[in-house]
Parts: structure tokens; C-alpha cells; sequence
């Protein structure tokens, strides 16, 4: 239930309607079934997903293998392309907005179209569109976010999902925020300037190698890639050998290397691998949207909640 005595609350409920509508029919997303509208309140009728978020799952392991990952991975994927094809922008993708059933432990939900925004459609194709609200989360947000002279809507879910991606098979987030004031930003930028993956760079900060398979590497280094020119695309993200491949043993009979995850259905990490006591911890984070006149101060405030 959503009180609509102020007229942006109304507004931000008719257009959530709107955009739930506008990607109905896809699996891993929120089933819709229906809206009711009084004077003053508005209800929405969702279906329900009865295994709670994926944080919650993420958290109870402490990580995921590569195996029990890529179900999830692959689903919230789908979703996304499915989105963007009909010319819808999530923005606020997090582990919080992932929903999981308990019907299917494989299936997820993605939910929470509040902060979603819906592109011009040109034969069928989403037209680029220039935002210039500091709409996500702070572990999540795009770099190109924090740009005062606006920044393109095509590739902000691909590091999101970048975001997940990595932290589920990590245990940590890879950095705080991705702006110059976050000195692990900072570094991850300065790699990348040297042609360094950010995967290797991440893992490099606590002197350790990436335990990652090399197709899950190449992937989240095309994910999270700084320059969004040079970011993987929706469509090459959801057409990469990782998601379109289940993970399966990688033999170490002829000396090489078995990788976390990969090998054996524990769900956890292998026990030669521990999150770095100063990673960043995984913790909830709430949404925030600014605009373009008030980012700057928040950029430069520090303990500026999301």
C-alpha cells in the first residue's frame, strides 16, 4: 500500500504500474496480477515470492560456488534483457531486489520497479536516453552516474549485475562506491588505465589471486569495466560463454588448475579460500535518487546514506 496524498508519491505508483506492465510476461520477473486506487491510497497485488531475497541466501552461505551461482545468474540475466528490450531500465538492480521461491531454489523474482525508467522506442529498438538523476544504491551504482552532464541508460544494469555477480561468488563487495572518493575505486580505475581486469585488480588489493573460472573472470571483467563504451552490452552480457554454459568439473589430472566453485556441488566456497577480513562487508543498502543540482554534494559527503 502506497499513501497518494502527495502528488510525487502518486506518480511514482502509476508509473511503477506502468512499467510493471510494460515487462510482464517473463518468468524471472514480479508477476503483476492487479491495482486498486482509493482517494488517498493505492494497493498493487504481486505475486508472492516465498523465499526471500537473495541477499538473505547469499548471506546464510557466505558465498556461492560458481555452480550454485549460475542458476541465479543466468535467470536475473534473462530478465534483464527482457527489460531492456522492451525499453525498460531497472537501475535499482541489488541482491535485496532478487526474490527467490521456495517452490523452485533456482527460480528468482526480480522486483522493485521504483526506480525503472522507460526509453523511447525507435522500430522496435530502445533509443539511448541521457539520465541525470543519481538514482540506484551505493554498491551498485554505475560510475557514470555520478557524471553532473548526465550519463547513458544503456549500460547502468550491466554493472549492477556485475555487482551481483561478483559478490555472490566473492562474499564481498568489490568496492564501496564507485566514485574517486572510494580509494578501492580508485585503484580498480588506475588498473584498468593499465589494462588490468577488474577482477584482478579487486582480488590483487588483498594479495590474492582470482579464484574465479576463467569464462566467470572474463565475464564480470566485461561487466564491470569503467569507460561504459567499452562495458559489455545487455545483449553480449546475456550471450557470454559463462551464462550460456552451466559450470562443470575442470579436471586437474594434467597439472592444471581446479577452480573454486567449479568443481564438487558444495554451494560454499572451497576452504582454501576466505573472504579478506578488510573486504568490503556485504551489508543492505537502501535506494536513493538525486538529482543532477544535488549530486555533487552528495558526492563530496561521505557519510551520505543511500
Amino acid at each position: 500500500m502506497m499513501s497518494l496524498k502527495d502528488p510525487v508519491c502518486k506518480e511514482s505508483f502509476e508509473e511503477e504500474l506502468r512499467l510493471l506492465k510494460m515487462v510482464e510476461g517473463h518468468e524471472s520477473i514480479i508477476k503483476l496480477y492487479g491495482s486498486q486506487v482509493t482517494k488517498d491510497k493505492g494497493w498493487m497485488f504481486l505475486e508472492m515470492a516465498t523465499g526471500g531475497e537473495l541477499f538473505d541466501r547469499l548471506i546464510d552461505s557466505g558465498s556461492l560456488s560458481e555452480r550454485a551461482a549460475w542458476p541465479y545468474a543466468k535467470a536475473i540475466c534473462s530478465a534483464l534483457h527482457h527489460c531492456f528490450q522492451r525499453g525498460v531500465v531497472h537501475r535499482d538492480l541489488k541482491l535485496e531486489n532478487i526474490m527467490l521461491s521456495a517452490e523452485n531454489p533456482n527460480a528468482v523474482r526480480l522486483i522493485d520497479f521504483g526506480l525503472a525508467v522507460a526509453l523511447n522506442m525507435e522500430n522496435g529498438k530502445p533509443v539511448d536516453t541521457a539520465l541525470k538523476d543519481n538514482a540506484g544504491t551505493q554498491a551498485y551504482r554505475a560510475p557514470e552516474v555520478y557524471n553532473k552532464k548526465g550519463y547513458s541508460a544503456f549500460k547502468v544494469d550491466v554493472w549492477a549485475m556485475g555487482i551481483v555477480l561478483f559478490s555472490l561468488c566473492s562474499g564481498f563487495f568489490p568496492v564501496q562506491e564507485a566514485k574517486e572518493d572510494d580509494w578501492r575505486f580508485k585503484r580498480l580505475a588506475k588498473d584498468q588505465a593499465k589494462k588490468v581486469g577488474a577482477c584482478e585488480s579487486i582480488f590483487k588489493t588483498y594479495k590474492r589471486a582470482c579464484p574465479f573460472s576463467a569464462a566467470l573472470k572474463g565475464l564480470v571483467d566485461g561487466m564491470l569495466t569503467i569507460d561504459p563504451g567499452k562495458r559489455l552490452s545487455v545483449d553480449q552480457m546475456c550471450q557470454t560463454e559463462w551464462l550460456n554454459k552451466p559450470p562443470a568439473s575442470v579436471s586437474s589430472g594434467s597439472g592444471g588448475p581446479v577452480y573454486r566453485g567449479v568443481d564438487g556441488d558444495d554451494d560454499d566456497m572451497e576452504d582454501e579460500f576466505s573472504v579478506p577480513d578488510d573486504a568490503i562487508p556485504l551489508e543492505r543498502q537502501r535506494a536513493r535518487r538525486l538529482d543532477a543540482d544535488a549530486l555533487v554534494d552528495f558526492a563530496m559527503t561521505d557519510d551520505a546514506a543511500p
